[in-house]
């Protein structure tokens, strides 16, 4: 039996994804597209659930919830294409987005290879290489408030679902307001003083760095670009190599590999902001991805130990 199409408007969480169902949607969908004839796998689950194609040619990434009007993700999809047309180290989608018969939208992408154990200098010269694109007037500007806040909000339900207790919820619900308004507090205190706002990723994990057939690297996952501070990416950097890889000298070796000024100040507010929704982002993989549970639990004990090492999931 066909699911009626789910309005802009409906919101609906799945807690726990049925893969065998949304492969099979995907898989119908793509084909509707004329985009493969093959079905669908299981890459990951996160914020969305991550599909790759059995003939290894096209990544699906769909949402768990209807968050944003299927025009406004149109709208974002044609701006990262126009950047990629121009040059910009980014992966263009291969079609505008689709929306299933279950009312969830679906982006395709073609797949292209993970980068292993990429080292900090090499994304961090990806990430210039970014910020030195120029950004369509239509993305959206940076604002901590907004770009935290709206995370937050869109992921409480999915963690409320999925059985993240409460006690950890309220903690991650207060620290990240309290960081976010001091970052906030310092963000209006630059804006004004000429600090550089550039073409950012928003989410600038090396994870999200792809090698093309060409060998070329370029960047995926691209929700979160827009225009703002070079310190929004290079703080992902930060996080990944300080506090999963443990590696020495992170924010030296930062400075020195960046090609422009960096703000120390703004850098620390935005890292102790990305701090929170790191643990946000997996409280979303709580009952669905084994071990999530336990590394949750104990990132939140030793919340203020950054020898204690992130588990990577």
């Amino acid at each position: 039996m066909e699911v009626p199409a789910a309005t802009d408007a409906e919101l609906a969480v799945d807690a726990e994804p049925d893969v065998e169902r949304t492969a099979k949607l995907v898989r119908d969908a793509a084909r509707g597209l004329e985009l493969t004839g093959a079905g669908f796998r299981l890459l990951r689950v996160g914020n969305h659930i991550v599909m790759a194609s059995r003939d290894n040619r096209i990544l699906a990434r769909v949402a768990y919830t209807i968050r944003r009007p299927l025009a406004d993700h149109a709208a974002h999809l044609r701006a990262v294409r126009q950047l990629a047309a121009a040059g910009a180290p980014v992966v263009a989608p291969l079609c505008d987005p689709h929306r299933l018969s279950d009312g969830r939208v679906v982006t395709f992408w073609p797949l292209h290879s993970p980068v292993e154990e990429l080292p900090l200098e090499t994304i961090v010269a990806l990430i210039s290489q970014c910020h030195c694109a120029e950004a369509p007037g239509s993305l959206e500007v940076w604002d901590p408030s907004v770009s935290y806040l709206t995370r937050w909000t869109e992921r409480l339900p999915l963690m409320t679902a999925r059985g993240v207790p409460a006690e950890v919820r309220d903690f991650l619900d207060v620290v990240l307001h309290r960081r976010v308004e001091a970052l906030s507090e310092c963000w209006a205190s630059l804006r004004g003083a000429g600090n550089p706002q550039v073409l950012i990723h928003g989410d600038a994990y090396p994870t999200n760095a792809v090698r093309r057939n060409d060998g070329t690297l370029a960047l995926v996952d691209l929700d979160y670009i827009g225009v703002g501070p070079p310190e929004v990416d290079l703080s992902a950097v930060r996080m990944q190599y300080e506090r999963y890889d443990q590696e020495p000298r992170v924010l030296d070796r930062i400075d020195a590999a960046y090609d422009g000024a960096l703000n120390d100040g703004l850098l620390a507010y935005v890292y102790a902001a990305d701090e929170v929704i790191e643990l946000v982002w997996l409280s979303c993989l709580w009952g669905i991805v084994p071990g999530a549970d336990t590394e949750l639990l104990q990132r939140v004990d030793h919340w203020d130990d950054p020898s204690s090492p992130w588990q990577l999931f």
